[in-house]
């Protein structure tokens, strides 16, 4: 079973464990939201339902960043290449630095965009005044949303819904 984890201000942070939520919930870090109905945990001594959702008591969202990697900058650029500016799956895409490594690109939120197969072949390691196609939009780094930092999995209570609509 998973927790879904909310800061102070009820904003969601990520989804852990039942068994980190407990410890935060035990150790006094956190406050029980909501329960799964027919879920314990027993000790000898106590009883307690598993927590579906927990809010901590000193966490600001304002630390939050979005983490890069290649998912996060798929989803950050729609699945659409940057230079033909066309939509793909996934699995179609590679990621591309738009001022190339080789000539001291670096790997980074403003320099790395979405692109297709056939654009990045095409691109090489030109730098952008040299490619014939522009860029879709300039990348950035993106703010923070729970759509790209809490992935629910298929099996996850329907009640964390609301509460990832946040973003």
């Amino acid at each position: 079973m998973r927790t879904l984890l909310l800061d102070n201000t009820y904003l969601p942070v990520k989804i852990i464990a039942w068994e980190k939520a407990m410890i935060l919930f035990l150790t006094g870090r956190a406050e029980v939201i909501e329960e799964y109905a027919n879920l314990k945990i027993r000790s000898p001594q106590r009883s307690f339902q598993l927590p579906k959702i927990l809010r901590l008591f000193n966490r600001n969202r304002t630390k939050m960043e979005v983490k890069f990697n290649r998912n996060n900058v798929f989803y950050r650029d729609n699945y659409t290449c940057q230079y033909c500016h066309e939509r793909f799956a996934q699995k179609d895409l590679t990621l591309d630095h738009v001022i190339p490594r080789s000539k001291g690109g670096a790997s980074s939120w403003e320099n790395v965009v979405t692109c297709c197969s056939l654009c990045n072949h095409k691109k090489g390691n030109k730098l952008p005044e040299e490619f014939a196609y522009r860029l879709l939009k300039k990348p950035t780094r993106p703010r923070w949303s729970a759509h790209l930092v809490i992935k629910p999995g298929e099996d996850d209570p329907q009640e964390w819904d609301r509460w990832l609509q946040v973003g």
